[in-house]
């Protein structure tokens, strides 16, 4: 579409909660926050990136605006009223397609964050972050490698350690340290899915439930949350000790059982601290079992955009990589007549 939008400061407003909705917007460069604004304060709702679609819906809708919309960094975006869309979509028909499975995408999180508010209403919350507590985040934990082994989905979960969180508190002060804590919450508010889980481990540590992400999708993701965590601090004028962090990363199937998925990223974490810290470390796979390399689930990981073309094909397999062909020809055994079995139905562990 080319560099044709209104260019936005950071912290200025695009639209209000309020306004009509005559047209929608096409981000095109920095990053958007989607803001519900009240006499409680402001919350954040979404952060929309590089090529993603805002107010699509209200305008479709022809609905007035639900929330505000502000630059969350200088951003430059460009407006699209109905007549101007439906032409572009003359040009490129994929436009279409791409409205509409961004909007699929946003449905699947709202409902996901529905189910989970109806489930856990009455959720303790880290009055820091707002983050679960460290008992219902372990609780959950478990429910949802259950809920993943019988759907046949892979999922990450992860541990964050703030490396130096007590000489932060020495250092600078527990408002200096707090900080530390809020920021780095607000990173991941930024760059995680509403669909994934946050929750607090400890005073100075997280831990991460990330949907549909392999071992590799995962520590990306990390990386970029760590360098993110890295620039803020560099822009503050905070001299000393600067806060960074160490994670380790397990990954379901690899674990079978949360116990063991729990344990492998705290592993992988203390592995970090040995190996001096401000580090990130994918734990290796339970004995007899194989990296996954893909989404278990039927559909594409909806983390594809921190997928990278030169990544080699993973194998068909879903769980176990293919086995090799025989140096001799070997006549192959008839298998036995397996029982009926539901098709997407993980076995019995």
């Amino acid at each position: 579409m080319g560099e044709l939008g209104t260019f936005y400061k950071k912290g200025e407003f695009i639209f209000k909660k309020g306004d009509p909705s005559d047209c929608m917007y096409v981000v095109q460069k920095g990053r958007v926050e989607i803001v519900m604004i009240s006499d409680y304060g402001t919350t954040r709702l979404s952060v929309r990136k590089k090529g993603d679609f805002i107010g699509e819906t209200s305008m479709f809708a022809c609905k007035t605006r639900f929330a505000s919309a502000r630059a969350l960094t200088d951003a430059r975006v460009l407006k699209l009223d109905e007549k101007s869309f439906i032409a572009k979509i003359h040009q490129d028909p994929s436009l279409a397609f791409n409205t509409i499975k961004q909007m699929a995408k946003r449905i699947y999180e709202q409902d996901h964050t529905l189910m989970r508010g109806f489930l856990h209403q009455n959720a303790t919350c880290c009055d820091v972050t707002g983050f679960t507590s460290y008992i219902d985040l372990a609780a959950f934990l478990d429910g949802e490698v259950k809920r993943a082994r019988r759907l046949r989905h892979i999922m990450a979960f992860a541990i964050v350690d703030v490396d130096n969180y007590k000489e932060l508190v020495v250092e600078h002060g527990v408002e200096v340290a707090v900080n530390a804590l809020r920021a780095l919450s607000s990173i991941f508010q930024e760059h995680l899915r509403g669909i994934d889980i946050v929750g607090r481990f400890g005073d100075d540590r997280f831990g991460l439930l990330l949907y549909e992400a392999d071992g590799r999708t995962a520590m990306r993701i990390m990386e970029t949350v760590k360098a993110s965590f890295a620039e803020h601090w560099s822009e503050t004028e905070l001299e000393g000790t600067q806060p960074t962090f160490s994670c380790g990363i397990a990954i379901y199937p690899e674990h079978e059982r949360s116990v063991f998925l729990s344990k492998a990223a705290y592993k992988a974490l203390i592995q970090c601290k040995a190996g001096g810290k401000n580090q990130i470390i994918l734990a290796p796979p339970q004995p007899g079992r194989n990296p996954v390399q893909k989404s278990l689930s039927l559909n594409k990981t909806t983390y594809i955009d921190s997928e990278l073309d030169e990544l080699p094909e993973p194998p068909d397999s879903l769980l176990d990589t293919p086995p090799t062909e025989p140096e001799s020809p070997v006549p192959p055994e008839k298998p036995p007549s397996p029982k009926w079995k539901l098709p997407f139905l993980s076995p019995k562990r």
